[in-house]
């Protein structure tokens, strides 16, 4: 059934954004900033990766630039089947300083469940468990979250999204990273 959702999804959505998933491991790198280590997102089965942060290019045309946050995208969108959920998440590369990274993956949810929903819609409104996600990933040092032996890892923002803070440059395994 994800199978259905995810071809739609690969269907409308323009291959100019494509990122190149085939194998069991695919790249997220900063391409604004050479210096930012590359990170590894290894996966199982099928999986798409989209970067709508592309240089000269409005993701929301029809807003007003001069309007903070309106623009803003995260750097990735992922789509993961993991059983029968389909897992988006947003990832967001920041160096040590990630302010701002909470409204811009907030927007990118908003972004991303509309891609969803359009998928919907051309799959006749067929319904689909879908769950977002923010992997926030940074070059600064970032407190354990399973240190303060909670059950439940991700933090969660005002408006219900889950989110967690990685270290870039290692290797994510979105399995870990599925309920």
């Amino acid at each position: 059934m994800m199978d259905v959702l995810l071809q739609a999804l690969d269907n409308i959505i323009k291959l100019a954004f494509k990122q190149d998933t085939q194998g069991g491991i695919f790249v997220l790198e900063e391409p604004y900033n050479n210096d930012y280590p590359v990170t590894l997102i290894k996966k199982r089965g099928k999986a798409l990766a989209y970067q709508f942060d592309k240089k000269g290019f409005e993701i929301y045309p029809v807003f007003k630039n001069e309007v903070a946050l309106v623009n803003k995208v995260c750097d990735y969108v992922i789509f993961y089947p993991y059983k029968q959920t389909l897992f988006v998440f947003l990832c967001e590369l920041k160096t040590t300083n990630i302010t701002g990274s909470s409204k811009q993956v907030q927007a990118t949810e908003i972004f991303a469940n509309f891609i969803v929903k359009m998928a919907q819609m051309y799959l006749n409104f067929k319904v689909f468990n879908v769950e977002y996600r923010a992997l926030i990933f940074s070059t600064r040092t970032i407190k354990s979250i399973t240190s303060k032996k909670t059950k439940e890892p991700y933090l969660e923002y005002p408006n219900g999204l889950k989110h967690k803070h990685l270290r870039a440059g290692e290797i994510c395994q979105l399995d870990y990273h599925c309920y």
